[in-house]
């Protein structure tokens, strides 16, 4: 707290009685987050080794915006002061200002809102931070003893817990408690499995995670048939994910739309446009509870609130920071915490099991080489997937290599797209009819 006390003094001054006139600001907003982490890491079998020490850490940083009285705007990274100089804040309050530049758009700060209630703190969470953290030695220990005997193990735990505290010069003064807790391992970097949300796992979601990695791993053994131009492409959950950050996040952002630089124009949102199959949905959900994604407030002071991006296959809003929505001429939205945010649905899913025993003739995906160099808003594909694993007749029967070539929007918008949900996933496994050949 007193990294925000520090600038909320120094910011309010600012506003009604500034040292100088040329620093007189007319509004402002800070945002200041407080963590303690501890962490536990895995290499090659080994724990605590010279690469993954077990380790705590605290901070605090934030961030402020600022509007001077020329109408000129700031903002800069801010750290508390490790020294005492009562100087300190005015001589940073000048260099902010040397750095001002002009954006009218980006000049408002909204007027505070009712908060809705929003799960995103987990009390166990507090408690490893506070020192009961046998949870995360018993977990890496138990990774060890059941393992795959050949395997080499690489693997990280961490728990987080701290406070995020949003103020502004129109008086929204909110702070509020947050968890998070990742887990992730992998045997031989071939196969893997992870758990990132805002609580920590159960037993149920630990022993399937475990045991279906371990299923995938064994598998890797046995070499399969070559897949053939009838296979199907199962995305898993994890490539879901990243299919979206690549292609679906950007697309979405307002500002690229105002640009004119993503896959669709602000017409093709006030139209309506039909992008995705029917029975697609597409949304930002930060009410979901103790997900990775969710939140109380945004950076800019904007609460929580649902925004649907695609209602039925049909375009309906960016999302859209404060400075979009004034240029778009409407309120700004939720906003995505990287593709955790982001929540695919299908009017007819079915479960995950049920899917795969529907395949006859399939390769489940698990990871590619090269996403992140495909041109995003075209969402056309060509990656190679080295280690896929091939499905016939409704089971997973041994490894395989494969290349993709597809475009993303083309496989949403296609009838023949099967979405596949499980309960331990956040994502959706996708069953597409796309390119794969053997690579």
């Amino acid at each position: 707290m007193k990294l925000v006390a520090q600038l909320e003094e120094l910011l309010y001054q600012a506003q009604h009685s500034p040292k100088k006139e040329e620093t007189r600001l007319s509004a402002w907003r800070i945002l200041v987050h407080e963590s303690e982490s501890v962490s536990l890491g895995l290499k090659d079998n080994s724990p605590g080794s010279v690469y993954t020490p077990p380790s705590y850490r605290q901070g605090q940083s934030g961030e402020v915006f600022l509007i001077w009285a020329d109408g000129t705007c700031s903002q800069a990274i801010v750290q508390l002061p490790s020294h005492n100089d009562s100087e300190y804040w005015h001589k940073e309050l000048e260099q902010w200002k040397q750095a001002s530049y002009e954006d009218p758009d980006a000049a408002h700060i909204p007027s505070p809102e009712p908060l809705p209630l929003v799960a995103v703190e987990d009390r166990e969470i507090q408690k490893i931070i506070a020192g009961d953290d046998e949870i995360l030695f018993d977990q890496v220990k138990r990774w060890l003893t059941d393992k795959p005997s050949k395997a080499k193990m690489q693997g990280s735990i961490q728990a987080a817990w701290g406070y995020r505290h949003v103020r502004t010069s129109t008086g929204l003064a909110v702070s509020y408690q947050q968890s998070q807790f990742m887990s992730w391992f992998s045997f031989d970097s071939l196969v893997g499995g992870g758990f990132a949300k805002r609580r920590l796992m159960d037993i149920a979601e630990q022993e399937e995670l475990w045991s279906r990695t371990v299923n995938h791993y064994e598998a890797m053994d046995h070499e399969a048939p070559p897949v053939g131009i009838q296979t199907q492409v199962i995305l898993a959950p994890s490539m879901t994910e990243e299919m979206l950050g690549q292609f679906v996040l950007p697309n979405f952002s307002g500002d690229r739309v105002i640009e004119g630089q993503g896959a669709f124009s602000k017409e093709n949102f006030m139209d309506h446009k039909q992008v995705f199959h029917p029975q697609f949905s597409l949304s930002v959900d930060p009410l979901r509870p103790l997900e990775l994604g969710s939140y109380l407030v945004t950076a800019e002071g904007v609460p929580a609130d649902r925004t649907v991006l695609v209602q039925n296959g049909q375009l309906q809003t960016p999302y859209l920071r404060v400075k979009d929505a004034v240029r778009w001429g409407s309120k700004p939205t939720a906003l995505p915490q990287g593709a955790a945010g982001l929540y695919l649905q299908h009017q007819a899913e079915v479960s995950w099991e049920n899917a795969l025993q529907s395949v006859q003739d399939g390769v489940l995906v698990l990871s590619v080489l090269g996403l992140h160099t495909q041109e995003a808003v075209s969402g056309s594909y060509s990656l190679s997937a080295p280690h896929s694993l091939r499905i016939l007749k409704g089971q997973i029967v041994g490894r395989t290599d494969v290349k993709l070539t597809g475009n993303f929007f083309t496989d949403l918008a296609a009838q023949t797209t099967v979405m596949a949900r499980s309960a331990f996933e956040t994502h959706p496994y996708l069953i597409l009819k796309t390119g794969v050949q053997p690579l």
